[in-house]
């Protein structure tokens, strides 16, 4: 049926119900706005559920965070790391942190890993050290971590598990102090739901991510090769 026809159309009822084409029009426009507030509002997203955080495009940042690391053992060999999301693909900020000011006390995504030493090269001021461990994303129901207890970073609800494998490169620019540059790969090997976003998950298991830190690392026991690092980086989604 072509325009014209259905413009004859409305034209012939028109003249034999006495309504004009205008009309016609206004009423129909109105009868499915009256049909659309009776879809729920989940259906339009509003209330529905959200989709996941922590999942970019490939070759874009999905996490940026702040960390702790700490080298120990007899030899340097077991490495434990904790600290917390600055930001989080799909989240808003009222997800990250507990108040106005962005840190560790407010933060409420926290991150806990440990790892041990899977290869060792020193040469010169160039030292490059292999790590594989695990990696876990918490959600705290209030926040209130602190650098001066690691286990406070893994309090709350675990959202996310990943496999780590990494290379840190550490270069020393001073007796007892360097720059370490971490740089590896990431793989989600378990999604939990997010409190407070339903229907929402952190991440999606499978999904493989490049990790990349640097900051400051200072040794704390020459002997052991016991160390102590600050670091900020970010992965993003392979």
């Amino acid at each position: 049926m072509s325009v014209n026809d259905n413009e004859r159309e409305v034209t012939a009822e028109d003249a034999t119900s006495g309504m004009s084409r205008r009309q016609l029009l206004t009423a129909g426009l109105a009868a499915a706005g009256a049909g659309l507030t009776g879809v729920p509002a989940s259906a339009h997203g509003e209330n529905g559920p959200l989709g996941p955080v922590g999942v970019a495009e490939s070759g874009s940042t999905a996490v940026e965070f702040r960390a702790h690391l700490t080298q120990t053992g007899p030899t340097g060999e077991h490495f434990v790391a904790f600290g917390y999301l600055t930001r989080v693909e799909g989240a808003p900020d009222g997800l990250l942190f507990g108040g106005a000011t962005p840190g560790e006390t407010t933060a409420l995504l926290t991150a806990y890993a440990s790892g041990d030493l899977s290869r060792r090269v020193h040469g010169g001021s160039v030292h490059s050290i292999d790590i594989e461990g695990t990696l876990t994303i918490y959600q705290r129901p209030v926040s209130g971590a602190s650098w001066d207890d690691p286990d406070s970073f893994k309090f709350g609800d675990p959202v996310a598990t990943f496999a780590v494998d990494l290379l840190d490169v550490l270069t020393v620019f001073a007796p007892g102090q360097g720059l370490p540059t971490l740089n590896g790969d990431l793989e989600q090997t378990w999604a939990g739901h997010l409190s407070g976003r339903r229907g929402s998950k952190f991440g999606h298991v499978g999904s493989r991510s490049r990790l990349l830190a640097t900051g400051l690392g200072t040794l704390t026991n020459a002997a052991s090769l016991n160390a102590v690092f600050e670091m900020g980086g970010n992965w993003s989604t392979k």
